[in-house]
């Protein structure tokens, strides 16, 4: 049994891994920002730690003793960078304070990788970084992490992540799911023509329990299941099982998503495919959801 802090709890990612990890007998401690995120994290067997990642100089020297922390939180917003590296100016110290070597697993994202179209090899983790503008900073964290000789840094890049209406979360496709059924309406971003790689929230937490129990200090390792589905594919399946008959698809390019999302919607006109060969063969990493059909009839199924 690992002592495990885990920093997104109650995230898309944090709270499949969790799950996970007390499934596997690991006791976890998970930061908590609300008394809403603290019921949550009793309720699903956590002890909670108060605190923000936005003011980490409030509780990173109050931490217990763990054998690993798993950051998987990240604010989208255009100050995640400046969050993110004041998150690890006051976390990696707190770190060297622990009487003994911590695994710490960050989350890097495969926007940090560079556009590949579906004819080109795959994108794996031998491929140079070329971050888009907005996620430069997670490469700074990553050098940090795995740089530092005073922890086991490990890194994960998950790909877009998704569930089938588990506590009526989507993920990724969720915004598009609310607008098919509540203006019958879906929004293609980029054109025709982009591809988006796919990972359910319950199979990226398998890798990262893997990773946290049998990784090598100092691996990465890309976690992608799905990246043979268009986003106009997605567009159409989602507009069919979520809309009417007449449910319409509007495309938008990257800027307007931009404008309306946030900076980091770049990313979602960002064409990209990836080998996960790595991680299955490392780790024995076994995913299981592979049909995004599959996946969009069980929520509607959930949602009806």
């Amino acid at each position: 049994m690992l002592r495990v802090f885990i920093t997104g709890g109650t995230g898309l990612i944090g709270s499949a891994v969790l799950k996970n990890l007390i499934a596997h007998d690991h006791q976890i401690f998970a930061l908590a920002r609300s008394d809403i995120s603290k019921k949550k994290l009793i309720t699903a067997g956590t002890t909670p730690i108060m605190g923000d990642i936005t003011q980490p100089e409030l509780w990173c020297n109050d931490l217990p003793e763990f054998d690993a922390v798993i950051h998987t939180a990240c604010d989208f917003s255009d100050d995640m960078a400046k969050i993110d590296a004041t998150l690890l100016d006051h976390l990696i110290p707190a770190l060297h304070r622990q009487s003994h070597p911590t695994r710490f697993i960050y989350t890097g994202g495969i926007w940090l990788y560079p556009h590949v179209r579906p004819t080109e090899p795959a994108i794996d983790e031998t491929t140079p970084f070329a971050p888009l503008p907005e996620f430069l900073w997670g490469e700074t964290g990553i050098n940090r992490v795995l740089s530092d000789q005073n922890i086991a840094g490990i890194v994960i890049h998950p790909a877009c992540v998704f569930t089938t209406g588990e506590h009526d979360q989507t993920g990724h496709f969720a915004r598009d799911i609310e607008t098919a059924q509540r203006e019958d309406r879906v929004t293609l971003i980029g054109g025709d023509n982009i591809y988006q790689p796919l990972v359910h929230a319950n199979d990226l937490a398998e890798l990262y329990r893997l990773a946290l129990e049998y990784a090598t200090p100092g691996s990465s390792y890309i976690g992608s299941t799905i990246d043979d589905v268009s986003t106009r594919k997605l567009a159409d399946l989602i507009a069919r099982y979520f809309g009417s008959e007449n449910c319409s698809i509007n495309t938008i390019t990257a800027q307007t998503a931009m404008e309306r999302l946030g900076n980091w919607a770049r990313g979602l006109a960002h064409s990209q495919h990836f080998s996960s060969a790595k991680a299955q063969r490392e780790l024995g990493w076994n995913p299981k959801h592979l049909d995004v059909e599959a996946a969009l009839k069980e929520i509607r199924t959930r949602k009806n």
